[in-house]
């Protein structure tokens, strides 16, 4: 079934599992609940999923980081019948849920990077859906085991990760252990893998594995990879995948053999995507994504193009454009160019208040070597128009993501000049 750390658990250990979950009260007639689930450890977390999935119940996932209060705040939010917190022993009743029957489906919350998180409610039979047409996709490669470094909390290592290997008949290995020694050690003992990560992880794989760290397949999503560290990924992976998608459908596209980091590949065979003209007050000619499945249309709010091969392509988030006195900036526009500078790590650009312009371009740099603003800045007079140079820069010692790896450039802007 799946290897969590240095632990194989089989089908025979799940079934035994399933029959002791089936004599908990709270598990009994759990058709139509809803459980809200926040473990640390992975283990029980993804076998409450494999099981209330199999009684047709919903589940409402968190991250494993969710203080007990913020946890329970949030089952209460979305109308849960239960809680387990911590581990599959704690099993609190919750008044939200009492009288109410639930869709079978996985709840989630959105990751809130430019607005307040919305409650998304997928069906097991759109998953279902999703996990055919991902497969289909990967199956047409020799692809390998798959090696999650991200959390099963999060669709992409739940679903794309998880559940479709092993629907494939592949027993994914969830790399709980947060030494990176013991993550590079598994991708070294496993020569035929495909990784799935996040850049900022990949990032740090690269950069302690130096010249020795070879690759197989890998996968990256939630946040573009970077110019740079996508040639440096090509140096010493067989194949680079990036996955693109969104909370109410799941994954959208996913491509391999990248050149460019805007590419996320063609769409899932089960999904009809669009990009359609995106109304802006300068009348820049700029198109979102829209993407429609089983009558369900999602405006994503990404900008987007289609290159001539029919590959999708994503330029940035419509809410982090930047009005520069009535000139728009995406902030993946100025990324690109100062990532290109010798000694940057990583970059994020978001939006600042301007006394003159209404709003201006801000970075925050997490650099490797000795860099000066003012050379960012010189940098930038060379290759950008003089509207999208920084009018501030920060150096950091390094991004502050959120739990799933993303960026909030919403929490960034937010920060004290």
């Amino acid at each position: 079934m799946f290897h969590i750390d240095r632990e194989h658990y089989g089908r025979a250990w799940v079934d035994r599992e399933f029959m002791r979950i089936d004599r908990k009260p709270a598990f009994r007639r759990p058709l139509g609940k809803l459980y809200a689930v926040c473990h640390r450890e992975p283990l029980y977390m993804l076998l409450l999923v494999l099981y209330l999935r199999e009684q047709g119940s919903g589940v409402l996932l968190m991250h494993q980081d969710t203080p007990y209060g913020k946890a329970v705040e949030t089952a209460r939010q979305a109308g849960a019948d239960y809680l387990s917190y911590g581990d599959i022993e704690h099993l609190e009743p919750l008044e939200a849920g009492a009288g109410r029957r639930h869709v079978p489906a996985l709840y989630q919350f959105s990751s809130g990077t430019t607005g307040e998180p919305k409650l998304i409610c997928r069906t097991w039979e759109a998953i279902d859906r999703e996990i055919a047409a991902y497969n289909e996709r990967l199956m047409a490669e020799r692809i390998g085991k798959p090696l999650l470094l991200v959390p099963i909390s999060h669709s992409f290592g739940l679903i794309s990760g998880t559940l479709s290997a092993i629907a494939r008949g592949a027993e994914p290995h969830v790399i709980h252990d947060r030494n990176p020694k013991y993550a590079l050690s598994l991708i070294r003992q496993t020569p035929e893998h495909l990784l799935y990560a996040v850049p900022f992880q990949l990032h740090l794989m690269q950069t302690l594995g130096k010249d020795g760290l070879r690759l197989h397949h890998l996968v990256s999503s939630g946040a573009p990879l970077t110019e740079a560290l996508l040639g440096r990924l090509r140096s010493c992976a067989a194949n680079v995948w990036q996955q693109y998608g969104c909370s109410e459908l799941g994954c959208v596209s996913i491509g391999e053999a990248l050149e460019r980091p805007t590419d996320v590949g063609k769409p899932l065979e089960h999904l009809r995507v669009s990009c359609l003209p995106l109304e802006t007050q300068s009348g820049e000619p700029l198109q979102e994504i829209v993407a429609e499945a089983d009558g369900f249309t999602v405006h994503t709010k990404d900008i987007g193009y289609f290159d001539g091969r029919g590959a999708l392509h994503v330029a940035g988030r419509a809410d982090d454009l930047i009005n520069v006195s009535g000139l728009k900036v995406l902030p993946s526009e100025v990324e690109a160019v100062i990532g290109r500078m010798e000694g940057v790590m990583e970059v994020v650009a978001c939006r600042t208040r301007h006394t003159l312009w209404g709003e201006a371009v801000k970075v925050f740099i997490a650099a490797s070597g000795d860099i000066r603003d003012q050379e960012v800045k010189a940098w930038c007079i060379r290759h950008l128009p003089k509207y999208k140079v920084p009018s501030v820069i920060r150096f950091v010692k390094e991004i502050p993501k959120m739990p799933s790896g993303k960026v909030s450039r919403r929490a960034l802007q937010e920060l004290e000049e």
